[in-house]
């Protein structure tokens, strides 16, 4: 039991380290728009909301768990609208191309995978927003519920911010992240190959564990010829890395959060079923 307890500290620290430089200059550029930007940068931030699916998509296609966590504080702020969340989450490629490489596999098996990603998260995103209320830009208040103190300047606040979230995010991904390795991920495989025709399904929903283990069980599996391109690809749509509980973290409407977290359910499983039945 000592030895798991390691493995899951060892792994929680290094998917923290992942997170908490994206953390870092998030909450700095919201401390800056808060204290020296003054209204400027809302206005400019409004006038370009149209670009915020799109955007946040590209970003979203990055390697990196860390984009999707921080991008909740930006829309709990205002700054970037639901239908970009979504996006983001829908996009988030989280461990999956370093599993790729550190597998030494056919990069040529996942650049399909990212072009589905990047096609359902700007369709999700733009639809998503057309469908969602206007949410305008509040930084200040959001900085009020984090209770910061600006008396150091923005540089401290920006680290003491960070500091607290991440500590809230250590504790909350090394439960998961014990979770996962007493059920063992190797039952999870199991379970998934005992049951093929409804890969599609448990993929997307073993996506919604909030931390990097599920992106690399959905990408090691797919390598391996477990589970079908549908699968992995509904998987790897729904996984946001630890970006689902940094949002109700962050953002206090939990119905609001839900919505969030339904909508990149959903379009992950939807594009999951109908890669299936094109045989995919």
């Amino acid at each position: 039991m000592g030895g798991l307890m390691i493995d899951v500290l060892i792994d929680t620290l290094l998917d923290l380290t992942k997170i908490v430089p994206f953390l870092f200059v998030i909450y700095l550029f919201l401390e800056w728009m808060e204290n020296q930007a003054g209204h400027k940068m809302e206005r400019f931030l409004e006038r370009h909301r149209r670009l915020n699916p799109l955007a946040g998509t590209l970003f979203g296609l990055l390697p990196s768990c860390g984009f999707a966590t921080a991008a909740s504080s930006l829309y709990a702020t205002g700054v970037i609208s639901a239908g970009t969340l979504v996006a983001i989450f829908l996009a988030s490629s989280d461990e999956m191309l370093s599993i790729v490489l550190g597998m030494q596999a056919d990069l040529s098996l996942i650049a399909p995978v990212l072009g589905i990603k990047l096609v359902v998260g700007l369709i999700a995103g733009y639809g998503f927003d057309l469908l969602s209320r206007h949410r305008t830009i509040d930084v200040d208040d959001f900085c009020q519920r984090e209770h910061d103190d600006h008396s150091h300047g923005i540089l401290y606040s920006a680290c003491m911010h960070t500091l607290q979230v991440s500590i809230w995010l250590f504790v909350t991904i090394f439960v998961f992240n014990g979770i996962v390795e007493l059920i063992g991920e190797d039952m999870i495989r199991s379970f998934i190959l005992a049951h093929p025709s409804q890969s599609v399904l448990f993929c997307g929903l073993t996506g919604l564990i909030p931390s990097c283990a599920s992106s690399i069980i959905l990408t090691t599996m797919y390598i391996d010829s477990v589970i079908p391109f549908s699968a992995v690809c509904a998987g790897l749509l729904v996984n946001a890395g630890t970006g689902m509980i940094m949002l109700y973290r962050v953002n206090p409407d939990f119905k609001d959060n839900t919505k969030i977290l339904l909508a990149t359910l959903v379009c992950g499983l939807i594009a999951g079923f109908a890669l299936q039945i094109f045989g995919l």
